[in-house]
């Protein structure tokens, strides 16, 4: 299929004739060279495709192919002039994929175990699911004074164990560690109308779950790439008008998110832009003197004021 845009195709070693697995990964501006250190020695029925999603650097286009020729894997990376957002290179790292099921492995991701993809082969051959949500971790990822917010919120939020997991549903499902067969994901693509930042995966899980049960297991990765607190802060912003189009698409699912709940009571309250820069002093402790547990809440509360600004 030809894209209706600008893009280059390198291929870094030649195609994979039938491969069992390909690996997907979208990057804007962020280097994924040490997720492809950790998939050093793939089997030999494993292929991964990478999008460049406008970041126009060769420096970083360079390290990447370097990276990927380390790996000895069959590799491609296609490079977009313009940034189109995660949903749309997710779709198109789709009609790129040979493989017959994909592995969705966020740039920043580095996987927890050296059997990492052995674990989803292994999956693959004994289950077959439509889709399974490997986990998320923090294993050897240790926090800065920049990155401590996001540590905490995401150690309480997102390290999960599978059988917890498995009870939240979609809603516990993120696209940075996700198989899906490649058949299903061609009948069920991702909303490009999700743009910018953030929810596209969620919206995802939440239709797919529909389509089919979501698999949860303990295959995890780590995030490498924690935020630092005025970038969650920037992201918390633009995440509003997809947090809204979430809202609007499943209402009775989102309708039980704390952070829909939280939104629709701060649509309400008054002077809300000055509750907001509250939220944000506190969420930043420019005195180096604020619990973690106060920062961690007024960063909630933050979000959700964002997100007010956009619901209905």
């Amino acid at each position: 299929m030809p894209a209706p845009y600008s893009e280059r195709l390198v291929c870094v070693a030649p195609r994979a004739q039938s491969p069992r697995l390909s690996v997907l990964t979208p990057y804007y501006r962020y280097d994924p060279a040490p997720m492809l250190a950790a998939l050093a020695g793939a089997p030999r029925d494993v292929e991964i495709v990478l999008l460049d999603d406008g970041s126009r650097s060769a420096t970083l286009l360079s390290s990447v192919i370097a990276a990927a020729e380390r790996t000895g894997a069959p590799v491609r990376v296609i490079v977009w002039e313009e940034n189109r957002g995660r949903a749309e290179a997710r779709n198109r790292l789709i009609t790129e994929a040979r493989g017959e099921y994909v592995l969705f492995l966020d740039a920043d991701m580095i996987p927890e175990s050296p059997r990492f993809l052995h674990t989803w082969l292994a999956l693959i051959q004994s289950q077959r699911p439509f889709t399974a949500f490997g986990g998320l971790s923090l294993a050897n990822v240790s926090p800065t004074s920049e990155t401590a917010l996001h540590h905490d919120l995401f150690a309480r939020s997102d390290c999960l164990p599978a059988h917890v997991r498995q009870r939240r549903g979609a809603q516990a499902v993120a696209s940075a560690n996700l198989l899906v067969r490649r058949d299903f994901l061609r009948a069920a693509p991702f909303d490009a109308n999700f743009t910018g930042w953030g929810f596209e995966d969620v919206d995802w899980a939440l239709s797919a779950a529909r389509r089919a049960p979501i698999l949860h297991i303990d295959n995890p990765a780590a995030h490498a790439g924690l935020d630092s607190v005025e970038a969650l802060m920037r992201k918390s912003a633009e995440a509003g008008p997809n947090f809204a189009r979430l809202a609007a698409k499943h209402p009775e699912s989102v309708a039980r998110f704390a952070a829909h709940r939280t939104a629709r009571m701060l649509k309400h309250a008054p002077m809300r832009a000055h509750l907001r820069k509250l939220f944000a002093w506190f969420a930043r402790d420019p005195l180096s003197a604020t619990p973690m547990a106060l920062r961690r809440t007024a960063f909630k509360l933050y979000r959700a004021s964002c997100f007010a600004e956009h619901l209905a």
